[in-house]
């Protein structure tokens, strides 16, 4: 008789997890859940696992809606939203994600280790195809929100102003907020009444994202001549392909790799707020330091800098935090969505726009990336989707929902210089208004 496997989250059999996840819950919900990094990596470690076991087996929703990971982000999200969790455990929560930086931890060593991994010869080749599909992305998503606007006799400009600009604009904070700011200024109205409705547009447009990020990851395990499974150009790796993977990875290899990527953060940071000539020449944008930290990491790697133990060792730690990381992150980021932000931006114009403005950036980067030699699926998600995305905890759900964590300095690319390119065009675009 065949023995039955047993099943085990983060290492425990399941009744055993089942009675620490009740004790861990117990505790959040009396209010005296430790308000420190050690409490907060714990519940969302505990309650990520339980909630992302629960996803990658609910039929339809595994396969097509994004699975484990976009479920902890909104069950998360709704013990936030309906003030299950006291705003104590809240609050704890969203101070590691953001003031302690779990989130800006887990995107550095994504970069790290994706970049370091890139075959030298084809990582200019890449980033050279993937501006331009970018662009091709923001292009056709205009359009195609232009002309949903006009079919439903909606004033195209509008359109795009309030829901184009918010959903490829890189986020909130490096799209919306700045973005609300120019409006005020050169339409005389309080940033807020655009503000607003541009997070509910925004946030909608992510959901969007991370259902189609799904559908694609989908399509591709269907059609597999559509996808590379994470290798973003056609008959060479772009995510692996001379990582020397016969070097015996340990701890001092873990530790150099994640060091470097601590430096490559540590400047590019420096490099952003001190140095940049870009981010100080009053143009009306910036641009981020993760976009200048993917910009470091390559050079380095384009120029053959770092030894092969360290980019081993920068590969390890990307693995590492992909596998084990990813849930908590779910909740880290879920806890700080209101899901009730959702309800202001349902009206049947906004969500048509919204659809056409995600299927306009996916059309719009498959167009253009296949002409560099991109696979469909991994340049729509990148190029397409999160450009579409909600900024950085955007790109982590749809590289989740896809299962294409490996995928994030592309990501990183779209979200940060394409939010910077989408703020040149909200300037000029709000100026329209005026005359």
């Amino acid at each position: 008789m065949e023995k039955v496997k047993s099943i085990k989250l983060l290492g425990f059999p399941l009744p055993g997890f089942l009675v620490l996840f009740a004790g861990v819950m117990a505790i959040a919900l009396s209010g005296g859940m430790l308000g420190n990094m050690v409490g907060a990596l714990g519940f969302a470690m505990i309650w990520g696992a339980f909630i992302g076991w629960i996803g990658d087996r609910i039929p339809i929703w595994n396969n097509w809606l994004g699975g484990g990971m976009f479920l902890t982000c909104l069950a998360t999200g709704a013990l936030s939203t309906f003030h299950i969790l006291p705003d104590s455990v809240v609050e704890t929560l969203n101070s590691f994600n953001n003031t302690v930086g779990f989130l800006d931890l887990y995107i550095l060593v994504l970069i790290t280790g994706a970049i370091l991994s890139i075959d030298r010869k084809l990582l200019l080749k890449a980033f050279a195809g993937f501006i331009p599909a970018i662009l091709g992305s923001i292009a056709v998503s205009f359009l195609f929100t232009a002309a949903a606007a006009l079919i439903l006799g909606e004033d195209p400009l509008l359109g795009l102003v309030n829901v184009a600009l918010p959903i490829m604009g890189g986020g909130n904070g490096a799209g919306c907020i700045p973005m609300s700011k120019m409006w005020g200024e050169m339409t005389g109205n309080a940033p807020e009444s655009w503000y607003a409705p541009a997070f509910a547009v925004m946030s909608l447009g992510n959901l969007a994202a991370v259902v189609s990020a799904a559908f694609l990851d989908r399509m591709g395990q269907k059609y597999p001549s559509l996808t590379g499974n994470g290798t973003m150009m056609k008959k060479k790796s772009i995510t692996g392909a001379d990582a020397p993977t016969e070097i015996k990875i340990g701890i001092g290899e873990y530790a150099s790799g994640f060091a470097l990527g601590l430096c490559l953060f540590i400047f590019a940071d420096f490099y952003a707020s001190k140095l940049s000539i870009i981010n100080h020449a009053g143009l009306g944008f910036t641009i981020h330091k993760f976009a200048f930290m993917v910009i470091f990491a390559a050079i380095l790697n384009a120029l053959g800098l770092i030894p092969a133990e360290i980019r081993a060792g920068a590969r390890g730690m990307q693995t590492f935090f992909t596998k084990y990381m990813s849930l908590p992150l779910m909740v880290t980021v879920g806890i700080g969505t209101d899901l009730t932000e959702f309800a202001g931006a349902f009206t049947f114009a906004n969500v048509v726009m919204i659809i056409a403005c995600v299927v306009g950036a996916v059309a719009g980067a498959v167009l253009v990336g296949v002409l560099f030699g991109f696979y469909p699926v991994e340049i729509a998600i990148t190029a397409g989707l999160d450009m579409a995305g909600g900024g950085g905890a955007g790109d982590v759900q749809i590289l989740g929902a896809s299962h294409r964590m490996e995928l994030m300095s592309f990501a990183q690319i779209s979200s940060r210089i394409g939010g910077a390119i989408m703020l040149v065009i909200a300037s000029a675009m709000f100026g329209m208004l005026n005359t």
